[in-house]
């Protein structure tokens, strides 16, 4: 009996982690006409900051299973989308976006930004969240993307990126991030794969540079091969997102009444 007790302790548990960890499907639609297909994870608690997560070329937003439980043992709320030409977000099929991205389509990686507005618009209807702490975190090209958005909107209080380039398919990161200007920045990049990391910290000095690992691991594919990488990532928004908002709290709790 008390080996059935234990096993069914161990089931409640498991159960209880995969419905904490269940994802919202959520459809966004670009202002340039684009369908995009989103996962978001409530927070437990109101108030909660915000992250957005940008996969690789040629990836989706299952990339990031990895990093999400950690984040929302934090407290974040999460956005994990896939980007336009990826994953499914492949409409209006007149668009040609799944063939774009196989093409590698300048036009089409210069206007994800787009996307992440798209995201952004959304998850500011959301009460439980204090848009006043966002976070946004890309990998590879996702990386490009979010440094493009944050040199465009100053709400955006951290960014992240694992093996950021120079110019990843047309996006150009060297100038995105002189207009990023003095928020927190991480470039995370191992061994073989520094260099542009490197460059990007020279052109904006407050940007904080890590290498992270030897060889080359590229973007989630750290996760799993890099030790510790998760919690570095968590640590670091944490760390920089900013206290709590009075005005978002107070929303969200006359929300619940």
């Amino acid at each position: 009996m008390k080996t059935i007790s234990m096993t069914l302790a161990v089931l409640l548990t498991v159960c209880a982690l995969t419905h904490a960890q269940t994802p919202e499907a959520v459809k966004l639609v670009t202002d340039d006409g684009v369908n995009i297909v989103a996962d978001y994870y409530k927070p437990k608690a109101a108030g909660s900051p915000v992250a957005i997560l940008l996969h690789m070329h040629r990836s989706d937003r299952s990339a990031w299973k990895p990093l999400v439980p950690v984040l929302q043992r934090s407290g974040f709320g999460i956005m994990a989308i896939d980007m336009r030409g990826h994953g499914d977000s492949l409409f209006p099929s007149e668009m040609n976006l799944a063939q774009r991205s196989v093409d590698r389509d300048p036009t089409l990686y210069n206007a994800m930004y787009r996307d992440l507005a798209a995201a952004y618009a959304c998850l500011s209807k959301r009460k439980e969240l204090d848009m006043s702490r966002l976070v946004i975190i890309g990998a590879s090209v996702g990386c490009s993307v979010a440094i493009d958005y944050g040199r465009r909107d100053r709400s955006v209080d951290v960014v992240v990126c694992m093996t950021p380039g120079e110019n990843y398919l047309g996006v150009d990161s060297v100038d995105h991030i002189k207009k990023y200007g003095d928020r927190p920045i991480l470039l995370l990049a191992t061994e073989d794969e520094r260099r542009a990391a490197e460059k990007l910290g020279e052109v904006n000095s407050t940007a904080t540079v890590e290498i992270v690992g030897t060889g080359r691991v590229h973007g989630t594919h750290m996760f799993g091969e890099i030790d510790g990488i998760e919690k570095q990532i968590v640590a670091f928004v944490r760390d920089n997102v900013g206290p709590p908002n009075a005005k978002a709290a107070k929303r969200a709790g006359d929300s619940g009444r």
